[in-house]
């Protein structure tokens, strides 16, 4: 960690310890003034001090580091997160499109839609919504973690079939709409379980964000999974998305401040 987070991170420490500084230096026989310039982010410690002061601290510094440290990455890893960033940011916005032109056809099979466009809505979807959770395998890969990774491919799974199922309802056969539905609901509210247990398992490296949008995915999966709660699922799934996109946007920066 560099200068200032560390110095930031040693205050932050010392006082979750209920120290002073003065009683800091005491126990790791460095000057009151040094560690006022290091918590400051003045100065970069040498590795002896801070040894010394995380001794002090009662922290072992090498289970620490492996908490906070930021995963070798590349420029590549990064621009890709961002390139998912953004498809999530359009997927988004394209959703109510999609969540209007459903509702028409939901009151009314005979809904004016140009199929032309109810078809480039969906593939729309489906492509924007897979550059997402693919962003959210990388960050599996980056920072280790065993849900993230199965959640953002079963969810690339998921929309495919979906979006297969919606066309197949629109041009060929509705008869079975209702099942259609009841099955995506189940599906993805499975889905959303395994993703937001994956994204509350992601606080120590994104903060109280990542366990707002863990709990909000875990409940959209809940209410999509009981299938009578789908409508609250839907709001609770625009939240959720939009607390994803924030998480999204955190690793982006995390990994583009990395000295390469």
């Amino acid at each position: 960690m560099e200068q200032p987070e560390l110095g930031k991170k040693i205050l932050e420490l010392r006082k979750a310890n209920g120290l002073t500084q003065e009683e800091l230096v005491a126990r790791c026989n460095i000057n009151v003034r040094t560690i006022q310039r290091i918590e400051a982010g003045e100065v970069t410690p040498r590795g002896h001090t801070i040894r010394s002061i995380f001794a002090a601290l009662d922290i072992d510094i090498e289970q620490w580091q492996k908490k906070t440290t930021v995963p070798k990455g590349s420029k590549k890893a990064a621009q890709w997160i961002f390139l998912a960033f953004l498809s999530g940011l359009l997927y988004f916005l394209l959703a109510f499109w999609e969540g209007f032109m459903d509702y028409q056809l939901t009151i009314s099979k005979d809904a004016d839609i140009s199929p032309w466009e109810y078809t480039l809505v969906k593939l729309g979807i489906l492509l924007f919504y897979s550059c997402f959770m693919l962003g959210f395998y990388q960050l599996g890969r980056l920072w280790e973690n065993n849900w993230i990774l199965p959640a953002s491919l079963l969810g690339v799974a998921g929309i495919v079939i979906c979006i297969a199922a919606d066309l197949y309802l629109f041009y060929l056969d509705d008869t079975y709409a209702m099942a259609v539905m009841t099955g995506k609901s189940i599906v993805f509210g499975s889905i959303y379980l395994v993703f937001g247990y994956g994204l509350v398992k992601y606080q120590k490296e994104f903060g109280n964000m990542a366990l707002v949008a863990g709990i909000v995915a875990i409940l959209t999966g809940l209410a999509f999974i009981s299938v009578v709660l789908a409508l609250l699922g839907l709001i609770l799934l625009a939240v959720s998305e939009a607390l994803a996109l924030v998480v999204l946007y955190r690793a982006f920066d995390k990994v583009r401040n990395q000295k390469f």
